[in-house]
Order: structure tokens, then C-alpha cells, then sequence
């Protein structure tokens, strides 16, 4: 399978130094993408992985460090082809895109992993609605949060950085996740659109004793 260049659109993630393909039919990288780029912090020499990397705009973010590697893991075979195609025109470093469920995946641990994942359960999502690519971005069928976090919980190494971005009603279950799978809350803000608390980010640490900030409040221009 290979992806025809005129099936895509060039779009520009988080400025117009960084163009980025998107399928039209697939999930695109939205605000909560920008939030979760700009929230993490990686350092000089580290390895990345993306839980859901889809066309790989996360890893464009991590690319603009000096890491040793990115890996995005990715279910869809098509949002593979197109990080593929990302990597292999914009990016600078080292970069792998693996066609696979997370909950298959075997690697050395990473320093940091990013997601921006689905955020709806399966039951709360309208039996009507037809679970195209665009859907299966939004709802947990392929990747639920308890998998998502003893996922990365498996995947990270002593004391790395798990970088996250989730809906503020799952607060209570995320909280419950992380200390479950061996990890602390080191830092978490909200963003707010219109006064409405909209996105949660979350730095986690695995088997870390660091304290929890909370940081300012964000509001979504």
C-alpha cells in the first residue's frame, strides 16, 4: 500500500515554518494537539514514542529537539503511511512509524511518551454514529484509557515522562489509572474555551515522588 500525494492536504501545525500532510478523511490535529505540543518539555538525547501517532504532528513537535529517536505507534494503516510520508520530508531525526495496537507493541523503554488519544467511551457515543476514521480518533474502541496508561506504563522507563491530554470529566478515572500503573502526577493544566474547562494536560512520572503543580489556567483564543 502506498499513499498518492494528491489524496493529501499540506496544512501547517503550530507555525508556517512546519508544513504537515493531512488525509481529509482522517483525524486532523486540532487545538488539543497545539496545547499538548507546546505542554511538553524534551531534552537533548532522548527517545519518544507517540501512543497513536496518526499523521505524526506530535513527533514533528518533538522533532524540533535534538532526541536520539521518535517511534510513533499507530493502528490505521493509511495515517501510518502518511507520518511515513511526513517523516520522510520534513523531519530530522531518526524516525520510526510502526503499524500495530500499542497493547502489541515491544520496544526498549522511551524517555517520554506523548498521546493525544481517544477521550469517549464506547457507550457514551450515539449508536447512530458510523465509526469512520474521524470517529475512531474520538472514541476508545481500539485504545481505552486504562489501556493507554498501563500501555505507557510498560513502555517508559524508570522515573521518564508520560505527556498527555484528556477531558477534564475523566479526571476522577485518570487519577485512579496512573496511580494504578506507577505513576505521580508532576505537572497538569486546564485549558478553557469560553470559560468551560475544555482540555487536561498531564505530565505523569513512573515510579517517581515527585509532587503534583498546577499550573495557570489556559484560555483558548
Amino acid at each position: 500500500m502506498e499513499i498518492n500525494k494528491s489524496d493529501l492536504r499540506l496544512d501547517y501545525f503550530l507555525d508556517k515554518e512546519r508544513p504537515l500532510y493531512q488525509h481529509p478523511k482522517h483525524f486532523h490535529f486540532n487545538t488539543d494537539t497545539k496545547l499538548l505540543a507546546n505542554f511538553c518539555t524534551i531534552r537533548k538525547g532522548e527517545r519518544i514514542l507517540d501512543i497513536g501517532c496518526n499523521n505524526g504532528a506530535l513527533l514533528y513537535a518533538c522533532d524540533q529537539y535534538d532526541v536520539k529517536e521518535l517511534v510513533g505507534v499507530e493502528v490505521f494503516d493509511e495515517a501510518c503511511l502518511v507520518a511515513r510520508y511526513n517523516a520522510e520530508h520534513f523531519f530530522k531525526h531518526p524516525t520510526k512509524i510502526v503499524c500495530c495496537r500499542v497493547q502489541e507493541y515491544q520496544d526498549e523503554p522511551f524517555d517520554v511518551i506523548v498521546s493525544n488519544p481517544p477521550y469517549f467511551k464506547v457507550d457514551a457515543t450515539h449508536p447512530d454514529i458510523s465509526m469512520d476514521p474521524r470517529q475512531n480518533g474520538r472514541v476508545e474502541v481500539h485504545l481505552t484509557l486504562e489501556e493507554l496508561i498501563r500501555n505507557a506504563s510498560r513502555l517508559l522507563k524508570s522515573n521518564g515522562r508520560f505527556y498527555f491530554v484528556h477531558r477534564p470529566n475523566r479526571f476522577n478515572d485518570i487519577c485512579k489509572l496512573l496511580y494504578q500503573y506507577h505513576f505521580q502526577i508532576q505537572s497538569m493544566q486546564v485549558a478553557y474555551d469560553q470559560n468551560v474547562a475544555k482540555s487536561l494536560l498531564m505530565e505523569a512520572r513512573k515510579e517517581s515522588g515527585c509532587d503534583c503543580k498546577i499550573l495557570q489556567p489556559y484560555f483558548i483564543k
